[in-house]
């Protein structure tokens, strides 16, 4: 009878190396540049202008969104292959920890009280209409963090020798899933802060 935890190990996804490295970036990725980005638009002024974020106080209030998508990076990634396929992952574990990341930067960047480029004042008090106007901008940032993890995956696999889809069609398939675990992990999201009444 094979040790159970001998069989887990070798079947979750961090056995293979290349995989291994990505989801360390991805969780580096939700813990680190998202402070990061608030700080250079705390410095910057043109930046501040632009879409000013709020106090570094409220910043750390709201932080537990990024160690949530860091432990749904890490959570997903221990699952076998077996139970749930790379679609699946990037479906529920990626586009979670999007739509976690996402929620993180509308509070900090004070998007519903803002007047800058990006605002959702005039329809905070409107429930419905703020859920589609997050779930629409939501699209947007859900595209520049999936491009970003298919670039890495490009790059990792051609300089490791692997073979890959060269018809896009595997990327393709990635980049919708990620948007559509995005959307649905912000809907669920909002319906708890709905419920709790947080929104």
């Amino acid at each position: 009878m094979p040790n159970p935890i001998e069989y887990l190990i070798e079947n979750i996804s961090w056995y293979e190396p290349i995989y291994n490295i990505a989801w360390v970036l991805f969780m580096f990725y939700a813990l680190t540049l998202p402070p990061l980005t608030l700080f250079l638009f705390h410095k910057n002024r043109l930046l501040n202008q632009l879409l000013p974020p709020i106090t570094w106080e409220r910043h750390r209030h709201t932080y537990s969104h990024l160690i949530g998508a860091a432990f749904v990076i890490f959570s997903f990634r221990l699952i076998p292959y077996w139970i749930f396929n790379d679609k699946i992952l990037h479906f529920l574990g990626g586009g979670v920890a999007i739509a976690l990341v996402y929620e993180y930067f509308v509070l900090n960047f004070n998007i519903q009280q803002s007047d800058g480029i990006i605002s959702l004042k005039s329809i905070r008090d409107n429930n419905a209409g703020y859920l589609a106007a997050n779930l629409f901008l939501l699209v947007f940032f859900s595209s520049f963090f999936s491009v970003f993890s298919e670039l890495y995956e490009f790059i990792s696999k051609y300089v490791a020798g692997y073979q890959f889809d060269s018809s896009g069609f595997d990327t393709w398939l990635d980049i919708l899933a990620n948007i559509t675990g995005a959307l649905l992990g912000y809907f669920l999201i909002w319906l708890w802060k709905y419920a709790t009444k947080k929104t």
